[in-house]
């Protein structure tokens, strides 16, 4: 019993070690098996006291653990996916780094006492099998949201803005143009669903088909022939974009009051991986920028369009200037831009909840339940409410749904990058 139960909590922690506390209760003997692996200490190393024998260990949850260790310990060092002990390295405390990440059985349980096991994963190891990930998903993943979903079949319908990074669409379509794509998810397919409070894969939960909605953001990884992807993984949660001002801030609950350009009033939960930045005027600046670019290369585009459409009648050249500010390679650079914005929202300052206070300007992306009133955000960037009004106002003139102002992107963005819907 005792293997089988350090197998089950080595397969969630090769799933970024989220999964032990909250895998699904479908029976009386699986959430018996979740509440005794919630027992268990899961986190990564921030300090290794080599002569006291103390491990420091921040744990998913965000508290410090010293995890008490002697010369009865054992270290095993197993590599990131590997779901049972068989094979595992034999190690010893020196081998143990910052950085790597652990799990301790029983740690949670009795803190104070000496480990008798402590389970590694390198960090060397995780960041590479993170970037092969990351180059997997840039080459063979779609993103979106979900049209359709046909249970019989267990097929998905995804509008798409293309694979970001991944290959051509072999359709003719324009890069910009939404597209449908049916995902074939009926074979040996890994579901996942987004975690209240983070859009993260590495919080993401244990799902099933059942769960995915029409309307879900979803992220696919898998093989496409033309229109068509055979899934391997799948991505899904309902995710909600809310800007608007704060009316109140609770930092002892956790939570804080919206109101939107509408007047209508959201109740936000901020939860342990919700992300918090404050927005600087230069940064405001540059997105607003950025906007104005897209909006002239739209132009631009649609002029060219013209152009080219009168060129045809007149007998001219039909495929027209290859190359411009508005047209083929100058707007698909325009839009290549995303990442970079995404950049820029990852390099804002930090902030935290009690250091937001009444009359803020708020961009969240979060999710919602049941009631469409309350939200759990994933991210908040807060700033002067004049600011973020005007960031909202240059989206809307720049580019829409796809603008640079909420963090997250549009449909279809962040299809290459496994970290973001």
């Amino acid at each position: 019993m005792k293997r089988y139960l350090i197998t089950f909590t080595l397969a969630a922690f090769a799933l970024s070690c989220v999964a032990v506390a909250q895998a699904q209760t479908a029976t009386a003997a699986a959430a018996t098996t979740t509440a005794r692996a919630s027992q268990h200490l899961i986190g990564e190393v921030t300090a290794v006291d080599t002569s006291g024998g103390h491990i420091t260990v921040k744990t998913d949850a965000g508290s410090s653990v010293n995890v008490n260790t002697d010369e009865h310990t054992t270290y095993r060092r197993i590599p990131p996916g590997q779901t049972s002990l068989a094979g595992a390295e034999t190690i010893t405390r020196a081998d143990v780094h910052a950085g790597d990440r652990v799990l301790v059985p029983n740690g949670a349980s009795a803190p104070q006492a000496v480990a008798r096991q402590v389970i590694v994963m390198a960090r060397d190891a995780i960041t590479s099998k993170r970037a092969q990930e990351q180059q997997d998903w840039r080459a063979r993943g779609i993103g979106g949201r979900v049209a359709a979903v046909d249970a019989a079949k267990k097929e998905i319908t995804v509008e798409s803005g293309g694979p970001r990074g991944g290959g051509a669409r072999g359709d003719g379509a324009s890069r910009g143009e939404a597209e449908k794509v049916t995902v074939a998810a009926d074979g040996n397919v890994r579901f996942l669903r987004y975690a209240p409070d983070s859009l993260s894969q590495a919080d993401a939960m244990p799902a099933a088909f059942s769960d995915i909605r029409v309307g879900d953001q979803i992220r696919v990884l898998g093989n496409r022939a033309g229109a068509r992807v055979t899934a391997e993984q799948v991505i899904s949660g309902s995710v909600t974009r809310l800007t608007g001002t704060i009316e109140s801030v609770d930092a002892a609950r956790n939570e804080l009051t919206v109101k939107d350009a509408n007047g209508k009033t959201f109740n936000v939960a901020v939860g342990t991986h919700t992300t918090l930045r404050r927005m600087t005027a230069e940064a405001a600046q540059a997105l607003a920028q950025r906007a104005e670019q897209r909006r002239a290369a739209s132009q631009a585009g649609q002029s060219g369009a013209g152009d080219r459409a009168g060129r045809r009648d007149n007998g001219g050249d039909a495929a027209g200037p290859r190359r411009g500010a508005g047209g083929g390679d100058g707007a698909g650079r325009q839009r290549g831009g995303g990442g970079g914005q995404q950049g820029m929202f990852g390099n804002l300052p930090a902030t935290t909840l009690a250091e937001l206070k009444k009359g803020d300007g708020v961009i969240i992306t979060g999710t919602n339940g049941a009631d469409a009133s309350r939200l759990t955000a994933a991210s908040l960037v807060a700033g002067d409410a004049e600011l973020v009004q005007r960031m909202q106002q240059q989206r809307r003139r720049g580019g829409g749904q796809r603008g640079a102002s909420v963090p997250g992107g549009g449909t279809g963005e962040g299809a290459g990058n496994p970290e973001r819907p």
